[in-house]
Parts: structure tokens; sequence; C-alpha cells
């Protein structure tokens, strides 16, 4: 079951997931990405990705712009200490 609410100025959507089995809830949240990513969507929102949400936008995500987060990430944190595996791997 999935319910939603959103932000009708900034486009934002906001789902709710219930589904009690690990791997049914997981196929599911990724279809439901992927199918926002198609329209043009982001997985990311006001809140960030975090570890929630990681491995999806790691797997839809296009390596390009994963190579380009991962080297502004460098430049302002070299040290790797800010959030570390939080979305990035140092």
């Amino acid at each position: 079951m999935v319910f939603g609410c959103g932000h009708a100025g900034d486009g934002n959507v906001h789902l709710a997931v219930f589904q009690a089995d690990d791997q049914v809830r997981a196929a599911m949240l990724r279809e439901l990405f992927e199918a926002c990513m198609k329209l043009g969507g982001l997985i990311s929102g006001e809140h960030g990705i975090g570890r929630a949400k990681k491995r999806y936008f790691l797997e839809l995500t296009d390596p390009v712009t994963i190579a380009l987060m991962r080297r502004i990430k460098t430049a302002f944190d070299p040290e790797g200490i800010l959030n570390p595996t939080v979305l990035l791997e140092s």
C-alpha cells in the first residue's frame, strides 16, 4: 500500500510505503523511484537522500552525476570527515 502527499508549489511528493515483506517493499520503492526519474523527477527532495534512499539513488542516478558529486565532496571534504558513508564513500 502506498500513500502520498505533496507540495503543489514545488512539486515535492512524499510517499509512505507500507509493505511488511522487505524484498517486496524494496522492489516497490525501486519501481517508484525509477518511474519518477523517467518523468524527470529526482529521488532526493527537500530533506536530501540519506541512508534510506542511498541504495536506489546510487543504482538509478547517472554514473557521471555520481562521479561529479564525489569530486565536489572531495574538494570540500578532502579528509572525508563530513557524513562519512552516508551517501558517498570517502
